[in-house]
């Protein structure tokens, strides 16, 4: 099956990112891509400027998308705003895909890309939702530093996933030294009773229910990156999204996006 993967994100001319590096991603994987734009940008080594698109055509669009067929993945990238995540969401009720969700906020220079908050985000969850933040992202989105080592991702893939995704991939590119070879993928583990001090009850502590996640350390190689190469995280939710709009398993997608993004990183 070429599965047909909505792709919402912000369109950058030269295809370093956004949504012309997301359609690529899809089209190497197999599947169908439909791309709406949700803001155009200009980024080059001195300019940088951003106009985010109409509510109204962003409806329109996806509702478009979704007459013309089934959507069977959602990719969403850069969502400059509440009105833009609003009008996406409106139009795709009704729908059963997959949604992969890159927390896109900030340029790799630092540039501010949405308003959204991380609330905002963090309401996106779902069983059929994954979160695929890098490091710094991750951290934005708990109000906390970005994680350090693998063990500090770990931790924050865990209160992540806690708030009802069906898993989160948080990306370790960064992490320093050997470390910067592991990714992490947490998804909901078993539910177990535990006793709080917090809350007393008639009869002294009383118990809760404390979802215990399940963490898995993707090993692989450490490439160099060329100044150019930009687009990785949104080559590989793209990839992802397709992945699983095929249908395959969780970590068998995201071990075929981690592959996508090694070959265009040694294609230089």
């Amino acid at each position: 099956m070429s599965p047909r993967v909505l792709l919402l994100a912000g369109h950058e001319p030269t295809g370093r990112a956004g949504l012309l590096a997301d359609v690529s991603a899809v089209l190497a994987r197999g599947g169908q891509p439909v791309a709406v734009p949700m803001a155009q940008t200009a980024q080059g080594t001195t300019t940088f400027t951003w106009v985010a698109s109409s509510p109204r055509m962003v409806a329109a669009q996806v509702a478009a998308a979704c007459e013309l067929g089934p959507l069977h993945a959602v990719k969403w990238g850069m969502v400059p705003g509440p009105a833009q995540l609003s009008a996406a969401r409106a139009a795709l009720q009704g729908t059963e895909a997959w949604w992969v969700v890159d927390p896109v906020v900030r340029t790799s220079r630092g540039q501010v890309l949405s308003r959204l908050s991380p609330k905002a985000y963090l309401a996106l969850a779902g069983p059929r939702v994954v979160l695929t933040p890098n490091l710094d992202e991750a951290g934005w989105l708990l109000g906390e530093p970005a994680p350090r080592s693998v063990e500090e991702a770990a931790k924050v893939a865990c209160a992540l996933v806690r708030y009802g995704f069906g898993a989160v991939l948080v990306k370790g590119g960064h992490l320093p030294g050997d470390e910067g070879l592991v990714d992490v993928l947490a998804t909901p583990g078993p539910m177990v009773s535990v006793k709080s001090r917090h809350l007393l009850g008639d009869e002294g502590p009383a118990t809760r229910k404390w979802m215990v996640p399940e963490v898995r350390l993707l090993h692989g190689e450490w490439l160099e990156r060329a100044p150019e190469l930009r687009g990785t995280g949104c080559r590989l939710a793209s990839a992802l999204a397709t992945e699983l709009g095929q249908g395959h398993p969780l970590e068998a997608a995201v071990n075929a996006a981690r592959e996508l993004v090694a070959r265009y990183l040694r294609a230089g």
